[in-house]
């Protein structure tokens, strides 16, 4: 992927906050060859964009506002620097003595019994975000379209149809009357079925 000059700097913004987080404003101006007013413009930015959040058991002051990374900015930057994906596992266990880290952890699915061994469980966050990360490429694919299969897309668009309730009776009577559009629905449904029993299966014999 192709970045412009300001997804770098932020990028490069972002990892510093990895390596050196929490970190503020006037730490970060310290290290980046950047005018304070731009490093301060994307700090904005990321975390209004949720990338990054206030770190509250780092606080140092008002004037000294740390930042530290949320989920969603780890994977997505994740998802574009090599660097990221090779320190994953130690950024995890660095962050790890942060309680805004722990309970975002929490808040994504982490059990108990994975915050218990976090040199075990690091190898599962790196799943996580890469799997995730997988799923904002996908996301990212909609915006070019022509590289989906147009069956893929219409499912798509009828998910996202199902949450408007002024569509749903239309459904329901294309369904009842229109064989071929009630074959195609069965069959995605009954695979899905299938996969997730399958999947069932398998989560239940790794815990025997």
């Amino acid at each position: 992927m192709d970045m412009s000059t300001h997804e770098k700097t932020q990028m490069r913004l972002f990892r510093m906050i990895l390596d050196q987080g929490p970190l503020t404003l006037y730490t970060a101006n310290a290290s980046l060859d950047v005018p304070i007013g731009t490093i301060h413009r994307h700090i904005k930015e990321l975390a209004s964009s949720k990338k990054i959040k206030i770190y509250r058991d780092s606080e140092s002051g008002r004037k000294k506002i740390p930042y530290g990374p949320t989920l969603v900015g780890i994977i997505h930057f994740y998802r574009f620097d090599k660097t990221i994906q090779e320190r994953l596992e130690s950024y995890f266990l660095n962050w790890f003595e942060f309680d805004d880290f722990i309970s975002e952890l929490k808040e994504e699915g982490f059990t108990e019994q994975n915050l218990a061994k976090p040199k075990e469980t690091k190898t599962l966050f790196k799943k996580y975000v890469h799997y995730f990360a997988g799923v904002e490429d996908q996301i990212d694919s909609l915006r070019n379209p022509n590289v989906i299969p147009r069956n893929i897309l219409l499912y798509i668009g009828e998910f996202l149809l199902a949450l408007r309730p002024e569509y749903m009776k239309i459904w329901e009577d294309l369904y009842g009357k229109m064989p071929v559009i009630r074959k195609n629905a069965d069959e995605y449904m009954e695979s899905t079925i299938e996969f997730y029993k399958l999947l069932k299966k398998k989560t239940r014999l790794k815990s025997t």
